[in-house]
């Protein structure tokens, strides 16, 4: 167990400032770090992010002592499959669509503001005590931000107001807002009351041949990102923040040096944890990540490694989720009883094996796999896992197959885990038009 002094260095890592945001740049960093974790000793929320920390760094050790044994023979193998699946990612690249990413900027407290004028020169935050949802520019420079329970927030702005949430309110001006998006892309695709991605390729191509007259636009408080993909879209929104846009060309070879620097925490999907276990391999930013492929290959799931590749490449998917497509296939099979491990991987993948033909027969790629059990005692268990691509081969589902299965495993371990069935599903189905890209 690491000692008080340590697990609060250990702490700052997860809770100290993050000056990504929006009009928090050129704070004093150590002034700000020294409050949070003062404020912070002894309450729960202390306690629950040190445990959490404690679990990364064993994580971390038990990284580096895998990495210790991987041999030279074995790098060059993992090499040689990253070269392939690079290849046929390469092949697949889609640069033609027009992908947009809009973030309404601090939208809780904006509406708030818009309601109570007098909020708009005081430092104020959305949500309670125990959380905030999110926080104006003026508050932002004392270092409160979204995700901070109040009782610091409040420690390092004590004139902060904090006006809870009204989710109602909210609902109802981004019902406001999502009309003008329809406007751009009628099947857009929310992610939630402040955030969607549109594709305007086909916008843009009627609006060619509009009248000068027609070609107006709206002007909102959004960051938006434009790309050919949805990742690279949702990097671009955070560029030029808070009121801007920023667009990468359809060209390979500026995506390529777009993502060279980029650091790998600017990538959606890379949160914390991940970030940290990074960077104990010297891995901060696309780069570097792309040169330590193949030993990511070794270290990390078969999921995550490819998540890994996708983002180095800078692909994405480019194609937003139509509900009016989406479909889901099965397979499983039913048996006396099955407890050797090994049996189970091996039925595990002849069901990835079954399930990728009919999805390639169907021409059908999916991002959601489940994994359906049913027990001696005839208890049904599903777990699933929502992949940041769509995919359609029977490595890449077993990839995430295989993870799902071995926490069943190892939630019972060490008694054996004892099957009469296993089933498999892809979920969120999509057509052919759907890259197998990193989104």
């Amino acid at each position: 167990m690491a000692s008080h002094h340590q697990g609060g260095a250990d702490l700052l890592s997860r809770i100290a400032l993050n000056d990504n945001k929006a009009g928090m740049e050129g704070l004093d960093r150590d002034k700000i770090n020294k409050i949070i974790l003062e404020t912070s000793k002894g309450s729960k929320f202390y306690e629950n992010e040190l445990k959490k920390e404690q679990q990364v760094n064993q994580r971390i050790e038990k990284m580096m002592e895998q990495k210790a044994r991987i041999t030279k023979e074995q790098l060059k193998q993992a090499q040689a499959e990253v070269d392939k699946l690079t290849c046929e990612l390469e092949r697949s690249r889609e640069l033609g669509r027009v992908i947009v990413h809009v973030d309404m900027d601090a939208f809780y407290a904006a509406v708030e503001m818009r309601d109570c004028p007098e909020l708009k020169d005081k430092p104020m935050a959305v949500g309670s005590m125990s959380m905030l949802s999110t926080s104006n520019y003026h508050a932002r420079r004392f270092g409160v931000r979204a995700a901070m329970p109040g009782f610091i927030a409040k420690k390092l702005c004590p004139n902060l107001v904090i006006v809870p949430t009204n989710f109602d309110k909210y609902r109802a001006v981004s019902a406001q807002v999502r009309e003008i998006f329809s406007e751009y892309d009628p099947h857009f695709m929310p992610m939630s009351l402040d955030e969607a991605y549109l594709d305007i390729t086909e916008h843009l191509e009627q609006r060619k041949h509009w009248p000068e007259t027609m070609r107006t636009y709206h002007i909102c408080d959004a960051k938006t990102g434009i790309a050919p993909n949805m990742m690279l879209a949702k990097v671009c929104s955070d560029k030029n923040k808070p009121n801007g846009q920023y667009r990468i060309p359809p060209e390979r070879q500026v995506v390529m040096e777009f993502m060279k620097d980029l650091p790998v925490r600017k990538v959606s999907g890379v949160g914390k944890v991940t970030e940290k276990m990074l960077a104990a391999l010297g891995i901060v930013n696309c780069d570097q990540l792309s040169q330590q492929m193949a030993l990511l290959s070794l270290l990390f799931s078969g999921t995550s490694w490819h998540n890994f590749l996708h983002i180095s490449l800078g692909l994405g998917s480019t194609c937003i989720e139509r509900d009016s497509e989406r479909k889901s296939m099965s397979t499983e099979r039913t048996f006396g009883e099955m407890s050797d491990a090994e049996e189970q991987y091996s039925l595990c993948r002849d069901l990835c094996h079954d399930l990728a033909q009919d999805l390639q027969r169907e021409g059908l790629k999916g991002k959601t796999v489940t994994l359906k059990l049913k027990n001696v005692k005839f208890e049904v268990k599903t777990r699933a896992f929502t992949l940041q691509y769509a995919v359609c081969t029977e490595e890449e589902i077993f990839a995430a197959a295989k993870d799902l299965l071995k926490v069943e495993i190892d939630s019972v371990s060490p008694q054996p885990l004892k099957l009469r069935l296993m089933g498999r599903y892809n979920t969120s189905c999509y057509s052919p038009s759907c890259s197998p890209l990193f989104l």
